[in-house]
């Protein structure tokens, strides 16, 4: 017999919802399923049918990402050789989101092969360019595009830079991620 332990991946890689009922005729799983697609002001607002996508710029490679998410094994050269959760891809399926949703991105610096490279980076500019396409609950398709754009912070004399734009919240989420992440598939 199949019990919730043996759903568990398929529930985070899908972001689904877990329903326990006697039956499917049940009362709970009937309202319950009712109340996952109602509208109005006690609706749930899950949105359903996602695409996460990412383009960055040449210096940067996708290791993988952790999260409610499926690979599309959409394979190119912004992905890394060394992988980290789900990676070999650039786009991943999200069969449900909603406002409380996370996804962890891995990255690589790519090293450049110039003697020139610290001076030649300080100037430069990086980019992360996020796409999510997904249908709304109230059925309509959406596309949520999401630019970021710094400059590299390279050299002995920019360490106040490097360390004013640090933030160790997200790097202890990210660390207990990858801890998670390690200790689930190892």
């Amino acid at each position: 017999m199949v019990g919730v332990a043996e759903l568990k991946i398929a529930v985070e890689r899908t972001g689904g919802l877990v329903v326990l009922a006697e039956s499917f005729g049940h009362p709970v799983f009937k309202d319950s399923l009712r109340h996952i697609f109602q509208a109005g002001d006690y609706d749930l607002g899950l949105s359903s049918n996602g695409i996460f996508e990412i383009n960055c710029s040449k210096d940067i490679k996708v290791q993988g990402i952790i999260g409610p998410c499926a690979s599309l094994e959409k394979k190119g050269p912004l992905c890394s050789d060394t992988v980290i959760g789900q990676g070999n891809t650039t786009a991943w399926k999200m069969c449900g989101l909603d406002k409380a949703t996370s996804l962890c991105l891995i990255f690589e610096v790519v090293k450049k092969e110039s003697p020139d490279a610290t001076i030649q980076s300080t100037s430069n500019q990086f980019y992360f360019q996020f796409l999510t396409y997904y249908q709304h609950y109230s059925g309509q398709m959406r596309l949520r595009v999401t630019t970021l754009s710094r400059r590299w912070v390279a050299g002995p004399g920019s360490i106040q830079d490097l360390v004013a734009g640090f933030d160790q919240e997200a790097a202890a989420v990210v660390m207990a991620r990858q801890v998670s992440f390690k200790m689930e598939t190892e």
